[in-house]
């Protein structure tokens, strides 16, 4: 049974320019103890994800159809009170570049207190002691750096303690939202493998959103690529990136720097940015798409099944299938 199960999602933002679909049309499920990892461009709906499913969207923002099942509750129907006791306890989020969100004034071991205490008011002072030492032990930070101020740690210090708070009431789901962008990448490394091991230990579903590639292939086994707010392509690891089909993750995959590839680097020509106004069930990627443009007309896109767990949204079947 899927810990999560999100079925036919849109998710709109109201701006000047009338209603843009942000999110289109997306389904997937996680499972308990599997990562999932959401990879794509800039502005192509990761986030916007993340944050629906932490209650947390803008004022301006809406969800405009679908459902997303946790728990035997539907989250698009929760209000605020009801959000409140779910967000930080059953499902957490390590927040983009968070780490320079951390209070200033305020002692790390507070605010890691703060977390805990605010979804249990009522646990004892030893308890609290107790679990805050543990949350510092799992992210490896010695318990005598405690007491010390935020502008006193590095920055996967900072970080580490950025996650401690995220797993302070045992979530059972994490969603990880760039988590390593302002890291070099050395700690970046840890941080990965940091989050990795601790999913593993809690044995909790995780969510990583990343426009990294690489950084997706080392924590996921199941991947999500995302264009223009909708899914496009989904699968294993194996196949996404070892056997892509769908013309978007071919170019994605094509741009990227490797040792194998650092020679055939291919430059993606993306003529438009994709137009978030088109109504459900359009092809967001039609007009940067080879086959759509070689075709001279852009179908209506459909659920290409590769194998069991391998599929593509895509208006040439044939051509998917021959060429994957």
């Amino acid at each position: 049974m899927a810990l999560i199960s999100i079925k036919n999602l849109s998710i709109g933002y109201q701006t000047k320019g009338g209603l843009l679909k942000a999110v289109d049309n997306i389904s997937f499920e996680i499972e308990q103890g599997r990562p999932l990892g959401l990879v794509g461009e800039s502005g192509c709906g990761k986030t916007t994800i993340g944050m629906t499913l932490m209650g947390l969207l803008p004022d301006n923002a809406r969800i405009l159809s679908g459902s997303i099942d946790f728990q035997n509750h539907d989250l698009t129907q929760l209000g605020e009170d009801q959000w409140r006791k779910i967000r930080g306890k059953d499902i957490a989020m390590i927040f983009q570049a968070a780490m320079n969100a951390l209070n200033p004034v305020m002692r790390v071991d507070e605010q890691v207190i703060e977390a805990i205490v605010t979804h249990k008011p009522g646990i004892s002072p030893g308890d609290l002691d107790k679990r805050v030492k543990e949350l510092f032990d799992l992210v490896e930070i010695p318990r005598i750096r405690m007491k010390d101020y935020p502008h006193e740690y590095s920055g996967g210090m900072k970080q580490r303690v950025i996650i401690a708070m995220a797993l302070a009431c045992n979530p059972q789901l994490i969603i990880a939202d760039e988590p390593t962008t302002a890291l070099d990448v050395i700690v970046q490394d840890q941080i990965l493998q940091e989050i990795r091991s601790l999913q593993m230990i809690m044995d909790t579903g995780l969510i990583f959103i990343s426009h990294d590639i690489a950084v997706v292939a080392s924590v996921c086994r199941d991947i999500c690529v995302m264009y223009g707010g909708q899914i496009v392509e989904m699968g294993t690891r194996e196949e996404v990136f070892g056997t892509p089909c769908h013309p978007y993750t071919k170019t994605l995959l094509g741009s990227y720097l490797s040792l194998n590839n650092e020679w055939k680097v291919i430059i993606p020509t993306m003529r438009k940015a994709p137009d978030l106004t088109l109504k459900s069930g359009c092809c967001r990627f039609a007009v940067n798409c080879k086959i759509c443009s070689n075709a001279g007309t852009s179908g209506i896109p459909s659920w290409i099944n590769i194998s069991k767990t391998h599929r593509a949204l895509c208006c040439s079947e044939g051509i998917i299938r021959k060429k994957k």
